[in-house]
C-alpha cells in the first residue's frame, strides 16, 4: 500500500474492448445507482419525491426534526408508506441510533416484514464504537433493519464492516466540494485507488457490504469511473446545481431577454432580482430561461461538518469547522440530469461490452499525464 501510486478520478481514463458487441446503448440495462447524500443543501422534505421519480435513492438528513425522522422509522414497519415502497434511507447520529433503536428495542422492527433503512452519519467510519454500534443492530433486528455507514479511508477497513454485518458502506473521507477534512488534518486516499482496493478485497472474501463512491465527483466521467468498482455513488454538489435541490435558490446577476435574434442584458430585471428567492412555483419557467442561456440562478451548498449545518442539526457546541459553504450555479432539473447520466453510463457499458453493471465491474482503465480531450 506504502509503496503504489495512488490515483483520483482525473488520474485516469477507462479503456474500451478491442471489440463490442452491443450496437445500441438501449441493450445496456441500468438497477438504481445514485444516492442523494444526506446533505440539508441537497434534500429537504420538500423534494424527496423528485429524486424518487429519477431513481435516486434519497437520504433523509439530519438537519431534519428528529421526531419526523424517529417516526419516518415506524413509517417503514408500518403497511401504509409516504412514498409508496420506495426505498428512502433516514441518517440519525450514534446516540441517536442508541436513544432509538438500542436502549429500548422497537417491536414492531422486529416482527415487521418490511426492512427499515439507516444511515449512521457520523465523519469518521474507523471508530470502534461505530462498528460495535452496527453489530448491536444487527443482532437485535438482523436482516429487519439495512444499515448504511461509514466513512472510510483505508480498503482494509473494508473487512470489519463486513465482519459486522453492515449492508453499504461509504469510502472516501475529505474528497467532498463543501469538505476541508483533507486541506486541513492531511487524512485523505486517492479516490479511485481506495475504491479499487476496496473491491479487489471485497471481492477476495466474497463480501456482500456494498460499497458507495462518497465524495469527490465533479461532472459526469467521474460516476462512470467511479462505478467500475463501487456499487453506488452518492452525490452531493451535483445534486445541489438542480433547480430542485434544497440549497436556498436566488437569481444571479445576469438577466437577459433576445431583440432581434441578439441577447441582451436586462439591467432594470436585474437589477430588482439580484439576489431574490426563487419561488418554488417559478422553477419550471426558471429552468427553461436557464437552458436558453437567459437567465442565471444560483444555489448555496455547503458541507454537514459547517457551523452552520452543526447548527441546523441542534448542536449546541459547535465543533471547528471542517466544511465550506459557497454558490453555484443552477444547471439542469434533475430529471435533465439524470437522463444525461445515464445516456453517457449506457455510452460507457457499450464501450466496455458491458451489457449490465455487474458486467462493467473492474473493466480496463489507463493512468495518464494529461487529458488530450475535452473536459
Amino acid at each position: 500500500m506504502e509503496n503504489k501510486i495512488k490515483y483520483g478520478y482525473d488520474d485516469i481514463n477507462i479503456v474500451p474492448e478491442i471489440s463490442s458487441s452491443i450496437e445500441h446503448r438501449s441493450e445496456c440495462k441500468l438497477e438504481p445507482f445514485l444516492f442523494t447524500a444526506p446533505m440539508s443543501s441537497v434534500v429537504n422534505l420538500d423534494n424527496i419525491r423528485n429524486f424518487i421519480e429519477q431513481g435516486i435513492i434519497p437520504i433523509i438528513p439530519r438537519n431534519i426534526d428528529f421526531i419526523f425522522r424517529e417516526i419516518s422509522i415506524y413509517y417503514q414497519t408500518s403497511k401504509i408508506k409516504p412514498f409508496d415502497k420506495s426505498k428512502i434511507f433516514i441518517a440519525l447520529s450514534l446516540e441517536e441510533i442508541n436513544t432509538i433503536l438500542i436502549n429500548k428495542p422497537i417491536e414492531n422492527i422486529i416482527n415487521s416484514l418490511n426492512p427499515v433503512y439507516i444511515c449512521i452519519d457520523i465523519a469518521n467510519g474507523h471508530m470502534q464504537k461505530l462498528l460495535n454500534t452496527i453489530k448491536k443492530l444487527k443482532e437485535l433486528y438482523g436482516e429487519n433493519i439495512v444499515i448504511m455507514s461509514g466513512n472510510i479511508a483505508n480498503p482494509e477497513t473494508y473487512k470489519l464492516y463486513e465482519e459486522v454485518g453492515c449492508d453499504y458502506v461509504r469510502c472516501g473521507i475529505g474528497g467532498g466540494a463543501g469538505c476541508i477534512t483533507a486541506s486541513n488534518t492531511g487524512v485523505y486516499y486517492p479516490l479511485f485507488s481506495l475504491l479499487e482496493e476496496t473491491y479487489k478485497i471485497k471481492k477476495s472474501i466474497n463480501g456482500k457490504c456494498k460499497i458507495i463512491a462518497d465524495g469527490g465527483i465533479r461532472n459526469y466521467c467521474d460516476i462512470q469511473k467511479a462505478l467500475l468498482y463501487a456499487d453506488y455513488v452518492m452525490l452531493g454538489s451535483m445534486l445541489n446545481k438542480a433547480i430542485e435541490s434544497a440549497g436556498k435558490t436566488t437569481y444571479g446577476k445576469s438577466y437577459f431577454v433576445t431583440k432581434r435574434g441578439k441577447k441582451i442584458l436586462n439591467i432594470f430585471r436585474t437589477i430588482f432580482e439580484f439576489g431574490r428567492e426563487v419561488p418554488k412555483e417559478k422553477y419550471n419557467s426558471v429552468i427553461k430561461r436557464i437552458k436558453s442561456g437567459k437567465l442565471e440562478v444560483w444555489k448555496s451548498f455547503y458541507g454537514m461538518s459547517t457551523k452552520r449545518a452543526q447548527s441546523e442539526m441542534g448542536n449546541k457546541k459547535l465543533k471547528t469547522s471542517e466544511g465550506i459553504e459557497f454558490s453555484q450555479k443552477v444547471e439542469y432539473s434533475l430529471k435533465d440530469f439524470i437522463d444525461n447520466e445515464n445516456s453517457y453510463l449506457r455510452s460507457a457499458m457499450s464501450y466496455t461490452n458491458s451489457k449490465t453493471l455487474d458486467e462493467y465491474k473492474d473493466k480496463k482503465w489507463i493512468s495518464k499525464l494529461s487529458l488530450g480531450h475535452n473536459k
